[in-house]
């Protein structure tokens, strides 16, 4: 027998109730994480604020503040706006509607106060510190409110893929590494009868596709990802209709996987289904916004960094012969060779160093015909150079090839002339991009991924790139150094 609580765990956790039950606790937890914006602004506007200026007089008392903002509804209907509560998105993806509902919010509030004659009282000054508060403080506040929804069982959503292959694998791969979305893999579903009947990544493989009506009722599974990209289009349609009524919704990987998703928006040409990618990187005003972007960044960073980037180079010099810098050409946008700067790593004969080793030990071979690096033990290194690699600081010069317009802050690995020929067909998509010193190889695997895998990610960036994807990508490369993976 259950304890009472555990019985109400487990009712709660096949409840249909679930869903308006965790819309409810994030709505709360919403309303709780920008009340405590509010009050730590208003609170510092009429401390320390006002002690450094008293000239701005003092706010209102903070009871008649808030009812001024309505009790915070803008907020609430700017978030329920941006489906936050109806949807499930990755987590850069949902603060970024959180920027724009909490911008909403924001200038609706300020709009408010000028219609009401309020706005002296409001404070224009801590409404911007809300606003900026809110951008951090909510989805954080979000994401641990659902992993604590998770853990109770109300969060998770039982989920059938369909499909047994490679892009099944790849569903799964993306569901597991994202748990926040609350989505639950239970089984793979396949018509091969290899396949079934087996186990794959610790899953029932199922079967056949006919039977997907029994096996939702069997795992109590309301959502379905269709994961067969080849499947012929008779047998497409045929498989949503036998899912039709028995599921709540279906999902399909479309036979374009790899090619495009972000940004991608589904149309309606009276009954015909149109799928709209953007090339932005086509767009010369969006070249101009990122090397803008670019200027600014790069610019306040070489500023800030002025005196670690003196105390590198006197290190490199006091420990091996040779200059500070590291002079190599690569590839640029549009096959445009440049001379990539960095940091000074290797001694003066690593070529020579590197043959003599690979020689004495052959099994390093493979080692560096699949990473073109040597993981465990790289003999060309210097001392100084294998700190700066462990904490990255050996691509800092590269800010100058920023500010020169060769390269990007984010944006593909800037590949080597020789490696033309290794890159194959990805190689005219991926050089429509200027390189980056940093991108979604840096913060995916870096090192340890191999050079197809980095194709694949460079040609994804190049396709979709958005102002907000190189945001991210730098905030993921901040915690990418500081655990320092795959740096070596």
């Amino acid at each position: 027998m259950y304890p009472d609580g555990h019985r109400a765990l487990r009712s709660l956790r096949t409840s249909g109730w679930r869903p308006l039950l965790a819309a409810g606790v994030l709505l709360v937890a919403d309303w709780l994480a920008v009340f405590g914006c509010v009050a730590a602004c208003w609170s510092a506007r009429n401390g320390p604020v006002l002690r450094l200026f008293p000239t701005l007089g003092p706010l209102s008392p903070f009871p008649t503040y808030f009812r001024s903002l309505y009790g915070l509804a803008p907020w609430l209907f700017a978030f329920a706006a941006a489906r936050l509560y109806t949807q499930r998105a990755l987590f850069w993806e949902e603060t970024r509607a959180v920027l724009r509902a909490c911008t909403f919010a924001a200038v609706f509030a300020v709009a408010l106060s000028f219609a009401e004659h309020t706005a002296d009282t409001l404070s224009r000054l801590v409404i911007a510190g809300i606003w900026l508060a809110t951008l951090i403080v909510v989805p954080l506040a979000r994401y641990y409110t659902k992993r604590l929804l998770l853990h109770a069982g109300v969060w998770g959503k039982r989920v059938l893929i369909v499909g047994g292959g490679e892009t099944a694998v790849q569903v799964y791969e993306r569901i597991r590494t994202n748990p926040v979305l609350g989505y639950e893999p239970v089984a793979f579903v396949d018509d091969d009868p290899e396949r079934r009947g087996r186990e794959q990544h610790g899953l029932p493989v199922c079967g056949p596709l006919s039977a997907i009506p029994e096996l939702t009722q069997r795992f109590a599974v309301k959502d379905v990802v269709i994961a067969m990209p080849q499947l012929p289009r008779e047998q497409l349609l045929h498989l949503v209709s036998v899912c039709e009524g028995h599921i709540e919704s279906i999902r399909v990987v479309p036979d374009m996987f790899g090619l495009a998703s972000a940004g991608v928006e589904a149309e309606d040409l009276d009954g015909v289904l149109l799928l709209h990618m953007r090339w932005n990187l086509a767009k010369p005003w969006n070249l101009a916004l990122k090397r803008a972007f670019d200027l600014l960044a790069a610019t306040v960073t070489t500023l800030l960094l002025a005196p670690v980037l003196a105390l590198v180079a006197l290190a490199i010099r006091l420990d091996s012969p040779g200059p500070v810098f590291f002079l190599q050409n690569r590839l640029g946008r549009g096959r445009r060779s440049f001379q990539c700067i960095k940091f000074r790593t290797m001694y003066l004969d690593a070529e020579e160093r590197l043959r003599a080793y690979v020689a004495n030990h052959p099994e390093s071979q493979a080692e560096w015909e699949q990473f073109a690096k040597l993981k465990t033990f790289d003999p060309r290194v210097t001392r100084v150079g294998w700190l700066l690699r462990r904490v990255s600081l050996d691509e800092l010069p590269q800010l100058m090839n920023v500010l020169r317009g060769q390269m990007s802050l984010v944006g593909p690995r800037p590949y080597l002339p020789s490696e033309t020929a290794r890159m194959g067909d990805s190689v005219d998509t991926i050089l429509k991009a200027p390189p980056g010193i940093t991108g979604l190889w840096q913060v995916s695997g870096r090192n340890q991924l191999t050079f197809a895998q980095r194709l694949r990610l460079d040609e994804y960036y190049a396709r979709n790139w958005s102002l907000w994807m190189d945001v991210v990508v730098l905030a993921k490369t901040i915690g990418a150094v500081l655990r320092r993976d795959g740096a070596y």
